[in-house]
């Protein structure tokens, strides 16, 4: 729950920002801008989410304990959500591979003393608290070091921009907000309806899902700049090449990690967890093809929100989510695990449709 709760923070906080920063190619908004709204986001989901921790422990379903390790893990996401402002910024710049090198050093260096302590005192309070620490220390020595590239110049607030960005912004947080729903999809029908068992199994099943997602995340992230160069600079049939190689390349590297799925991830998950995986073949290759729609769905968002059609963006998500709410219930109650990868489908297909032909 905690880390539930804390990508929920991070994406509001977030504001769904980061690659509209990075394609504001003509910077209409100053750094200063994003930076007051990303300020105005974050501690205004913060402050959300410690409410949802004092009522948790005023009703007695969290202790004080458990709520002070959720609200470390919270702030630890806070730390990845104010840093992609400044990495963001080093990208709109050119800069991205310094701006990932920073990210990568931090979060490295910030998860490995989590696990070492984890190792040596057994105490999630402490481990998760020193992490924290090194995460902001590592942030506040780093990327000032590469003010050189960004120019992190400040300026007092302007409420009428700042107004406009959040209202302008808004429907790219709604729709990457239900984008991380739909993504849970299956996993929080299988929790609702199905039992124990297969509730464990779902897991197993579904964690290479989003091995595409991550691998695919990585090797299209870099690319946003020159996608947002490409379309301010009317550089149409470059922008049009670049999409076309994107999506090969995605589809690709999905049917890649589906045949090694079933032929290794399956079978080394079964040795993991002493459990027969083997016959849910079927359920674990609908799923990643599901997985598959839902990257391309992400990748779509990325193009709407360089070329400014963010309404498209909510509408796409929204009926996604009703195509869940509708159907989401009775697949599973007939199907089981197997209904979960149909819905997972028809979901992010119908998304993926919106959005083309949106597009």
């Amino acid at each position: 729950m905690g880390f539930a709760l804390a990508l929920l923070v991070s994406i509001v906080g977030g504001y769904g920002i980061r690659n509209f920063q990075v394609t504001d190619v003509e910077e209409e908004y100053s750094f200063s801008d994003y930076f007051h709204l990303r300020m105005i986001t974050s501690i205004g989901s913060l402050l959300i989410a410690i409410i949802y921790l004092v009522v948790m422990m005023a009703t007695g379903k969290y202790s004080t304990h458990k709520a002070f390790i959720i609200l470390e893990i919270v702030l630890l996401k806070m730390v990845d959500a104010v840093e992609g402002l400044y990495i963001g910024r080093l990208q709109q710049r050119g800069r991205f591979d310094v701006g990932s090198m920073i990210a990568a050093f931090r979060m490295f260096v910030s998860t490995l003393v989590i696990f070492v302590l984890i190792w040596v005192c057994d105490n999630l309070h402490v481990c998760f608290a020193a992490g924290l620490v090194i995460a902001v220390v590592l942030d506040l020595v780093l990327l000032p070091k590469a003010n050189v590239y960004a120019d992190y110049r400040i300026s007092p607030i302007q409420i009428e921009k700042i107004k406009k960005l959040l209202i302008y912004a808004f429907p790219i947080c709604l729709g990457l907000t239900l984008h991380n729903y739909i993504g849970n999809g299956p996993k929080y029908l299988v929790d609702l309806y199905m039992t124990d068992g297969i509730q464990a199994i779902s897991g197993y099943v579904m964690m290479p899902m989003f091995v595409i997602t991550v691998l695919n995340g990585f090797l299209m992230q870099p690319t946003v700049k020159s996608l947002g160069d490409a379309w301010n600079g009317k550089e149409h049939s470059r922008f049009k090449r670049m999409i076309a190689r994107h999506f090969l390349i995605m589809i690709v590297l999905s049917l890649a990690v589906l045949v090694m799925g079933i032929f290794l991830g399956l079978p080394l998950l079964s040795l993991m967890y002493n459990v027969e995986l083997g016959q849910y073949r079927t359920e674990f290759s609908f799923l990643m093809v599901g997985g598959t729609l839902y990257t391309l769905s992400a990748y779509m968002i990325v193009l709407l929100t360089t070329i400014r059609r963010q309404r498209e963006i909510a509408i796409g998500c929204i009926i996604a989510v009703l195509t869940y709410v509708l159907f989401g219930k009775g697949l599973v109650q007939s199907f089981g695990l197997l209904g979960a990868s149909y819905i997972y489908i028809i979901a992010n297909l119908v998304m993926l449709i919106f959005y083309a032909v949106s597009f």
